[in-house]
């Protein structure tokens, strides 16, 4: 299509010349005479040059030589290989696989056989040595190599038994097995009764149950959950066949 041809061509009503292209020049797929779209990418997603629409050619490589993983010949753009070391074998930070650098000291200034390379000792100017811990053996939070502090208590605050500060355990029991309100993990207290007054059979401190009855059935007036004495009779002094005691005796 010439200069002329751009200016004397004409189209329909959607837009469109004889050949099915719009005034810049795309098909109603949105392609040039070339197949390429308005991104200059083929229906295949492919450029002119042969890249993807993520930067990649076939052979999985962008503009720059790089590939998926953003290496080329194993190392990123900064010199880098996949695990963040150089040719040398340093990360960004200047440290080898073994945390040392091109000197020989970590990252606290600790050669390899402890010795710290300002104070010459095996302990650096806050007083802690290669594995962080000063000369009583404790760390920069107080705690050492087993993770208790000098008073015996780990981070979570228990001793090497288990119990924090009060003497209580995880569960909130002491040593004799008794939380903080003085009951067992049964619910009982030193004498043997729950919160209620009961003990384990379910009787108070005076011997009755929660209906107020004793072991033998009687409540505190003598009377059985029926209402009869020992002797069978009720507080009006009639038995269940509804005769007071002297007519019992009379009959």
């Amino acid at each position: 299509m010439g200069l002329f041809d751009r200016f004397t061509r004409t189209f329909d009503k959607y837009g469109f010349d004889e050949d099915g292209y719009d005034k810049d020049g795309y098909d109603k797929k949105g392609y040039d005479q070339d197949g390429y779209d308005r991104d200059g990418f083929n229906e295949k997603g492919i450029d002119k040059n042969g890249f993807n629409t993520k930067g990649f050619n076939k052979h999985g490589y962008d503009k720059k030589g790089y590939d998926k993983n953003g290496l080329k010949d194993g190392y990123d753009e900064d010199g880098f290989d996949s695990r963040g070391y150089d040719k040398e074998g340093f990360n960004k930070n200047g440290y080898n696989k073994k945390g040392y650098d091109k000197d020989g000291y970590d990252g606290r200034g600790f050669s390899v056989d402890g010795i710290h390379i300002e104070t010459k000792t095996s302990f650096d100017k806050e007083g802690f040595n290669k594995k962080g811990y000063d000369e009583n053996g404790y760390n920069i939070d107080g705690f050492n190599k087993n993770g208790y502090n000098k008073d015996g208590f780990n981070k979570k605050g228990y001793d090497k038994n288990g119990f924090d500060t009060n003497g209580y355990d995880k569960q909130g029991f002491n040593t004799d097995g008794f939380n903080k309100d003085g009951y067992d993990k049964n619910g009982f207290d030193t004498n043997g009764y729950d919160e209620n007054g009961f003990d384990k059979k379910g009787y108070d401190l005076e011997g009755y149950d929660e209906n107020g009855f004793d072991t033998n059935g009687y409540d505190k007036q003598g009377y059985d959950h029926l209402g009869y004495d020992k002797e069978g009779y009720n507080q009006e002094g009639y038995n269940k066949f509804n005769k007071k005691k002297d007519e019992v005796i009379n009959d």
